[in-house]
Parts: structure tokens; C-alpha cells; sequence
């Protein structure tokens, strides 16, 4: 599978996911994942743990939708993790950057709210 935009697009939804468990400090997963160094058996045991362990935690969210292409943004992650490990940590990144910054947004939103009064 190539990393163009069409792969950018199959994975959005599993990082979507991975985004809602760092805007909730639960970052577990999320280490597990950059922990991920190759691709024998006990690292992908590790990817494949962390990545059940975000998708159950988010199927307790009842505010989270989830997206209809999210088993297939999973296998397409797994494939790609097994193929490439260090994309266990790029995932990890780009959902912890996201989170970052939609908390800077709020926090911004909310100061300047905050001037208005």
C-alpha cells in the first residue's frame, strides 16, 4: 500500500482515534506504539495491543462516532506498521500533535471569551 493521500485518507479515521485518547491524557496506546522498534512478533504484539486498547476505550465514549472506514484504517495501519515499524510512532505523533494543538485552540478560544465579558 503506498503512502499517498489515498493511505493519508484510510488512516484518518484510526487517528482520529488515537487523538481522542491524548485530548483525554490517556496515553498508553500511545506510548506503546512509539515504543515499536521492528517488526517481529513481541513489537507487533505491542502495536496490535495498544490498538485494541484505543479502540476499546473509545467505544465507552458515548459522544465518539466512529468513523465506517475505522477497520479499515486498522488493517491498513497494521500492514503498515509490519512493513514499516516506525509508523507505530509516527501515528503516536500525529495524534498527540493534534490534540496539542486543538488544546491550544481551546485554550485561545477561551481566553479571548474570556476578554470580552
Amino acid at each position: 500500500m503506498s503512502e499517498g493521500k489515498d493511505f493519508g485518507e484510510t488512516i484518518e479515521p484510526l487517528i482520529k482515534v488515537l487523538e481522542v485518547l491524548a485530548l483525554d491524557k490517556v496515553y498508553g496506546p500511545l506510548d506503546m506504539l512509539n515504543r515499536v522498534e521492528d517488526n517481529d512478533e513481541f513489537y507487533m504484539r505491542m502495536a496490535r495491543d495498544a490498538l485494541y486498547t484505543a479502540l476499546r476505550y473509545v467505544s465507552t465514549n458515548k459522544d465518539f462516532k466512529a468513523d465506517s472506514g475505522l477497520y479499515r484504517s486498522v488493517e491498513a495501519a497494521l500492514a503498515m506498521i509490519e512493513k514499516r515499524p516506525y509508523f507505530a510512532k509516527e501515528l503516536a505523533l500525529k495524534a498527540l500533535a493534534r490534540a496539542m494543538a486543538q488544546r491550544m485552540t481551546e485554550g485561545a478560544e477561551a481566553k479571548e471569551a474570556g476578554q470580552g465579558s
